[in-house]
């Protein structure tokens, strides 16, 4: 650490604090001590993550002290308001600043004289200029220098209370309580008068006597305006303030700094004697511990700027210069340092790298993940890591043997019996890594064209429905495409984004089904979904195949490389707020409409395509047969194979091809026709 500073000769001790006045005459101050609540640390975490990042800035910051014998000021996460709103509060206000620097070597060797001197002019220049005045909570002001540990909750501080070295005060006689000078009438108009006064002008306020004997209570403001102008001491009245001491014959640190701004802006009573009320106690007590001090002035010119210094950096419970540290790890409740760890790396995102980014809408979004196998689980994983917390899985499956290998959230215990759902214990997983999660399974089947089992399978259908309509972003991982037709058709229904992910033994496909444009007169084409390349019906994929072919057999890292691109796909594209075209730009980059990977050349490639009419999914002639004659559309679609191919007028197209004539021609008919660059 670097140096301590001197201590100035007035700066007190415990034991000195105790001196009888007979002994030493020389007024002595009992200095502040800091007391914070954990929630004020909560918030200095929430501050440096998200608003001063690399910045290292004087947060201006409100404390609280008290008069009932308790030197201590207290602080909480309400102390970074500026704006007091409980006015009935019983409490002084102070005011000062917090500095949270960016590591542990910068708070240690940075130099704390210097920062002292640097706390202490900005009090002056606050005193010279009248501001203290005209806010008397800048008075008994305070700094604190810090540095956060985010990752392991533990706070490294040092408090300043700043005051100024000199003069040196000296008592002209013994304190006494100021039930002997005052009568019971004066106290109760000492604590009406209290009581008018505003929360920030309550800790320092001045008291006159009226011809009638009465006390009126005035703001520091009037008070000094008075003093300026009348320098008798019987005639002025009492300066007043809030002593949060202890000690019987010693007034608290608050009173050096009221005294030194009163010398400033009232030279004269450097030859008097200052009547000063140590107000103890609260208006329920009628302030009956109350101290009367006459102080004077003992040392000589202290106003030249080479002669100011300043004195206040906090001891430590040892009585030692020194900074102290709180460890809040093992107190904190471990859902909530859950939920403040895993956005940790997300929110240091926006310090540097990606400022603009929005992370609040990806933790607002809704995710449905068709199909709990390996692609769903890692979808999950992804999402989970993007700070994502609302997750709902669909599959009908069971966890086998063969499946925790490759699919990161099952275990072995999963497997026993073959009686554990997919979907219900990849959810369960999510939430055990992460309590903060809301993650739901639900056990259906997809009903499929061509699966003449599905015939009456109309409530998986509904069911299906609302879940993507509920949900923002629909994930179709299922490893058939005639698995995923449905979901593209509903998803194309409900004007939802669906990010499709399919994977062959080496190469993989991410593609974003195109929403509705908003505005046609734009130009604007919405583009395609994952069917709108194909020109066939998606039929029964499963008969009539081996094992190999039922399987999704791939190299292991591929479904990995789909996953965590599906969900960057995601998080790329709603940082825009609008329909997003194909390679659209945002914070973090282009937004593809599809991405082609083939790990056998370790390539990948970003094409794009509008939608066709006729898709078989998406295109406006299947939304509204479905919309139209529901029942009888799904019964075709799930018995007839062709059905779609018959609707869409894919089957004519096809026919027309097979009609048109293909004419060959040789070398010579080339020749015979002209120059051959020509024709081209």
């Amino acid at each position: 650490m670097a140096s301590s500073p001197e201590i100035a000769s007035t700066t007190i001790n415990n034991e000195c604090s105790k001196t009888s006045v007979k002994d030493e005459t020389l007024l002595r101050f009992e200095p502040l001590s800091s007391c914070l609540d954990p929630n004020f640390w909560f918030k200095v975490c929430q501050l440096k993550l998200e608003v001063d990042k690399l910045d290292e800035v004087h947060r201006p910051i409100i404390g609280y002290y008290t008069s009932n014998n308790n030197p201590y000021m207290s602080f909480d996460c309400s102390s970074f308001n500026q704006e007091i709103i409980d006015e009935t509060s019983f409490k002084y206000v102070a005011r000062g600043y917090c500095l949270n620097k960016n590591t542990i070597d910068s708070f240690k060797i940075c130099d704390k004289n210097e920062l002292l001197r640097e706390f202490g002019e900005r009090l002056l220049d606050d005193f010279r200029s009248g501001k203290a005045i005209e806010d008397p909570s800048i008075i008994p002001a305070f700094d604190v220098l810090m540095y956060t540990d985010l990752k392991r909750y533990i706070f490294y501080y040092w408090f300043a209370f700043p005051s100024f070295s000199g003069p040196k005060y000296c008592l002209n006689d013994v304190p006494t309580l100021l039930e002997n000078t005052l009568s019971s009438p004066q106290f109760d108009l000492l604590v009406f008068g209290f009581k008018n006064l505003k929360i920030d002008q309550r800790g320092f306020f001045g008291v006159i006597s009226t011809k009638e004997g009465n006390l009126k209570v005035m703001t520091l403001k009037e008070y000094i305006n008075i003093f300026k102008n009348n320098t008798e001491s019987d005639s002025v009245g009492y300066l007043v303030f809030a002593d949060p001491s202890d000690l019987l014959n010693n007034p608290g640190w608050p009173l050096r700094n009221l005294l030194y701004l009163i010398l400033l802006h009232c030279p004269s009573i450097r030859t008097s004697v200052l009547k000063v009320i140590a107000l103890r106690g609260s208006p329920s007590t009628k302030f009956s511990a109350s101290m009367l001090f006459n102080i004077k002035v003992s040392s000589g010119n202290i106003f030249k700027q080479d002669a100011i210094k300043f004195v206040g950096w906090e001891k430590n419970a040892k009585g030692v210069f020194c900074p102290k540290y709180v460890d809040l790890s093992k107190t904190m409740d471990s859902t909530k340092q859950a939920k403040e760890s895993v956005d940790l790396n997300l929110k240091l995102m926006k310090w540097r790298v990606a400022p603009d980014l929005n992370l609040d809408i990806v933790a607002k979004s809704k995710c449905l993940i068709i199909g709990a196998g390996t692609l769903g689980c890692c979808v999950a994983r992804n999402l989970m890591a993007w700070g994502v917390r609302n997750i709902t899985f669909i599959d009908n499956g069971k966890v086998s043997y063969s499946n925790p290998v490759r699919q990161s959230l099952y275990r072995h215990s999963h497997c026993i019996n073959s009686n554990t759902y997919k979907a219900t214990a990849a959810a369960d997983v999510l939430r055990e890594i992460h309590p903060e999660i809301n993650s739901t399974g639900v056990v259906m089947s997809i009903p499929m064209p061509g699966h003449t089992a599905n015939i009456d399978d109309h409530k998986n259908v509904d069911l299906l429905s609302k879940l993507i309509e509920d949900h923002d972003i629909i994930f179709l991982l299922t490893d058939s495409r005639e698995s995923r037709w449905l979901p593209t058709m509903l998803s194309t229904l409900h004007n939802k984004l669906a990010i499709t992910a399919a994977l062959g033994f080496e190469s993989y496909l991410i593609i974003r089904h195109g929403v509705k444009v908003p505005d046609v007169s734009t130009g604007e084409q919405k583009l395609g979904c994952y069917f709108c390349n194909d020109v066939t019906a998606p039929g029964n994929s499963l008969v009539d195949k081996t094992l190999d072919q039922q399987c999704t057999v791939t190299r292991p890292g591929v479904s990995n490389i789909a996953g965590a691109l599906a969900v960057e796909l995601f998080v790329s594209y709603i940082q825009l707020k609008y329909n997003v075209l194909a390679n659209a730009k945002c914070c973090l980059g282009i937004v593809p409409h599809s991405i082609r990977g083939f790990l056998s050349d370790f390539q990948q490639i970003i094409p794009f395509t509008s939608s066709f009419f006729q898709c078989i999914a998406c295109s406006t002639i299947v939304i509204d047969d479905f919309l139209n004659k529901k029942e009888e559309f799904l019964n075709n679609v799930f018995t007839n194979p062709n059905y779609l191919e018959d609707l869409t007028g894919l089957t004519s197209l096809k026919n027309e091809f097979e009609n048109i004539e293909i004419f060959e021609m040789n070398d010579s008919d080339v020749e015979d026709s002209g120059t051959y660059s020509e024709r081209v």
